[in-house]
Protein backbone atom coordinates (compact mmCIF):
# COMPACT_ATOMS: atom_id res chain seq x y z
CA UNK A 1 0.00 0.00 0.00
CA UNK A 2 1.83 3.09 -1.53
CA UNK A 3 0.84 6.48 0.78
CA UNK A 4 0.87 10.18 -0.24
CA UNK A 5 1.50 12.48 1.14
CA UNK A 6 -1.13 16.10 1.37
CA UNK A 7 -0.11 18.69 -0.52
CA UNK A 8 -0.35 21.29 0.95
CA UNK A 9 -2.68 24.32 -1.02
CA UNK A 10 -2.96 27.93 -0.44
CA UNK A 11 -5.66 27.07 1.92
CA UNK A 12 -3.13 25.33 3.74
CA UNK A 13 -1.63 28.57 4.82
CA UNK A 14 -3.05 29.84 8.15
CA UNK A 15 -3.97 33.26 6.90
CA UNK A 16 -3.00 34.73 10.31
CA UNK A 17 0.36 34.22 9.12
CA UNK A 18 0.25 36.34 5.88
CA UNK A 19 -0.36 39.56 7.99
CA UNK A 20 0.81 41.01 11.32
CA UNK A 21 -0.42 40.72 14.35
CA UNK A 22 -1.94 43.06 16.05
CA UNK A 23 0.34 43.50 19.09
CA UNK A 24 3.33 44.01 16.27
CA UNK A 25 1.05 47.14 14.71
CA UNK A 26 0.83 48.30 18.02
CA UNK A 27 4.57 48.02 18.47
CA UNK A 28 5.37 49.14 15.08
CA UNK A 29 3.29 52.37 15.77
CA UNK A 30 4.66 53.19 19.23
CA UNK A 31 8.08 52.41 17.66
CA UNK A 32 7.72 55.05 14.91
CA UNK A 33 6.36 57.59 16.98
CA UNK A 34 9.57 57.30 19.94
CA UNK A 35 11.82 56.95 17.14
CA UNK A 36 10.51 60.18 15.27
CA UNK A 37 10.58 62.03 18.10
CA UNK A 38 13.99 60.84 19.46
CA UNK A 39 15.88 61.13 16.18
CA UNK A 40 14.60 64.86 16.09
CA UNK A 41 15.66 65.20 19.56
CA UNK A 42 19.43 64.48 18.44
CA UNK A 43 19.38 66.11 15.17
CA UNK A 44 18.24 69.42 16.27
CA UNK A 45 20.66 69.10 19.11
CA UNK A 46 21.65 71.61 20.28
CA UNK A 47 18.59 73.90 20.42
CA UNK A 48 17.05 70.93 21.37
CA UNK A 49 19.43 70.00 24.18
CA UNK A 50 19.40 71.50 27.80
CA UNK A 51 19.51 75.42 27.53
CA UNK A 52 18.49 75.38 24.09
CA UNK A 53 14.77 76.85 22.72
CA UNK A 54 13.32 73.95 22.10
CA UNK A 55 14.80 71.73 25.00
CA UNK A 56 11.20 71.92 26.72
CA UNK A 57 10.11 70.11 23.41
CA UNK A 58 12.35 67.24 24.93
CA UNK A 59 12.28 67.37 29.08
CA UNK A 60 13.06 63.41 29.08
CA UNK A 61 15.60 63.57 26.70
CA UNK A 62 17.21 66.60 28.76
CA UNK A 63 17.37 64.31 31.77
CA UNK A 64 18.45 61.11 29.91
CA UNK A 65 21.19 63.42 28.93
CA UNK A 66 22.95 63.86 32.05
CA UNK A 67 23.29 60.34 32.04
CA UNK A 68 23.93 59.37 28.33
CA UNK A 69 26.34 62.40 27.15
CA UNK A 70 25.52 61.10 23.32
CA UNK A 71 22.38 62.34 23.93
CA UNK A 72 23.86 65.63 25.88
CA UNK A 73 25.43 66.96 23.76
CA UNK A 74 26.39 66.08 19.75
CA UNK A 75 28.05 62.78 18.89
CA UNK A 76 28.48 61.32 15.38
CA UNK A 77 27.56 57.98 15.87
CA UNK A 78 24.36 59.09 17.75
CA UNK A 79 23.66 61.66 14.84
CA UNK A 80 24.20 58.61 12.52
CA UNK A 81 21.89 56.34 14.96
CA UNK A 82 19.13 59.26 13.94
CA UNK A 83 19.30 58.99 10.83
CA UNK A 84 18.40 55.64 10.88
CA UNK A 85 15.96 55.93 12.97
CA UNK A 86 14.37 57.99 10.06
CA UNK A 87 14.89 55.76 7.68
CA UNK A 88 13.55 52.79 9.72
CA UNK A 89 10.51 55.07 10.33
CA UNK A 90 10.06 55.28 6.67
CA UNK A 91 9.74 51.40 6.57
CA UNK A 92 7.69 50.87 9.56
CA UNK A 93 4.93 53.21 7.98
CA UNK A 94 5.21 51.42 4.44
CA UNK A 95 4.88 47.96 6.74
CA UNK A 96 1.89 49.06 8.94
CA UNK A 97 -0.06 50.36 5.15
CA UNK A 98 0.47 46.87 4.53
CA UNK A 99 -0.30 45.31 7.96
CA UNK A 100 -2.42 42.96 6.26
CA UNK A 101 -0.06 41.40 3.65
CA UNK A 102 2.51 39.26 3.01
CA UNK A 103 4.83 41.76 2.31
CA UNK A 104 4.35 44.06 5.47
CA UNK A 105 5.35 41.09 7.80
CA UNK A 106 8.70 40.61 5.43
CA UNK A 107 9.51 44.14 5.52
CA UNK A 108 8.40 44.33 9.22
CA UNK A 109 10.55 41.34 9.80
CA UNK A 110 13.47 43.31 7.91
CA UNK A 111 12.99 46.65 9.74
CA UNK A 112 12.96 45.22 13.14
CA UNK A 113 15.96 42.98 12.56
CA UNK A 114 17.52 46.43 11.79
CA UNK A 115 16.25 47.82 15.10
CA UNK A 116 17.19 45.29 17.23
CA UNK A 117 20.87 45.37 16.19
CA UNK A 118 21.12 48.69 15.75
CA UNK A 119 20.18 48.89 19.47
CA UNK A 120 22.67 46.28 20.54
CA UNK A 121 25.84 48.28 18.28
CA UNK A 122 24.77 51.50 20.56
CA UNK A 123 25.51 49.21 23.71
CA UNK A 124 28.54 47.45 22.42
CA UNK A 125 30.04 51.05 21.29
CA UNK A 126 29.51 52.35 24.74
CA UNK A 127 31.00 49.35 26.47
CA UNK A 128 33.68 49.40 24.14
CA UNK A 129 34.23 52.77 24.88
CA UNK A 130 34.46 52.10 28.52
CA UNK A 131 31.51 53.79 29.40
CA UNK A 132 32.61 57.00 27.64
CA UNK A 133 29.09 58.46 27.42
CA UNK A 134 27.58 57.10 30.36
CA UNK A 135 30.47 56.65 32.66
CA UNK A 136 30.08 60.00 35.00
CA UNK A 137 26.90 58.79 36.07
CA UNK A 138 28.47 55.88 37.66
CA UNK A 139 31.30 57.94 38.92
CA UNK A 140 29.12 60.10 40.47
CA UNK A 141 28.07 57.26 42.99
CA UNK A 142 24.52 56.69 41.06
CA UNK A 143 24.33 53.07 40.06
CA UNK A 144 20.61 53.62 40.28
CA UNK A 145 20.17 56.15 38.06
CA UNK A 146 22.63 54.36 35.44
CA UNK A 147 20.36 51.22 35.60
CA UNK A 148 17.22 52.64 35.99
CA UNK A 149 17.93 55.63 33.53
CA UNK A 150 20.53 54.77 30.69
CA UNK A 151 20.30 50.95 30.56
CA UNK A 152 16.55 49.52 31.22
CA UNK A 153 14.30 51.94 29.24
CA UNK A 154 16.68 50.86 26.24
CA UNK A 155 16.87 47.33 27.12
CA UNK A 156 12.69 47.55 25.21
CA UNK A 157 14.83 48.26 22.32
CA UNK A 158 15.98 45.23 22.36
CA UNK A 159 13.48 43.01 23.88
CA UNK A 160 10.34 44.04 22.44
CA UNK A 161 12.18 44.08 18.95
CA UNK A 162 13.63 40.50 19.67
CA UNK A 163 9.96 39.22 20.26
CA UNK A 164 9.33 40.63 17.14
CA UNK A 165 11.54 39.10 15.17
CA UNK A 166 10.92 35.86 16.51
CA UNK A 167 7.28 36.06 16.09
CA UNK A 168 7.55 37.15 12.71
CA UNK A 169 10.63 34.67 11.96
CA UNK A 170 8.22 31.66 12.89
CA UNK A 171 5.44 33.08 10.56
CA UNK A 172 7.32 33.31 7.44
CA UNK A 173 8.95 30.03 8.38
CA UNK A 174 5.68 28.77 8.09
CA UNK A 175 4.74 30.17 5.08
CA UNK A 176 7.96 29.06 3.34
CA UNK A 177 7.51 25.88 4.75
CA UNK A 178 4.11 25.19 3.55
CA UNK A 179 5.78 26.76 0.39
CA UNK A 180 8.22 24.39 -0.57
CA UNK A 181 5.87 21.71 0.16
CA UNK A 182 3.66 22.76 -2.93
CA UNK A 183 6.52 22.90 -4.86
CA UNK A 184 7.55 19.63 -4.10
CA UNK A 185 4.21 18.16 -5.28
CA UNK A 186 3.12 14.71 -4.39
CA UNK A 187 5.34 12.49 -2.94
CA UNK A 188 5.99 9.72 -5.39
Amino acid sequence: MTQTAAVPTASSVDPRDLRLPVWVVVWLTISAIIQTYDACYVLLGPLSHAGGPLAGFWPGHVFYGTFDHRYGQFDAFGSAQSWANLIEVVFIVWALLHAKKWSGVVVALIVTVATFWKTVIYFLVEASSGLEMTRQSLERGDLVGFLMVAVLPNLFWIVFPLAVVITLGRQVYRVGRSAAARLAGPAA
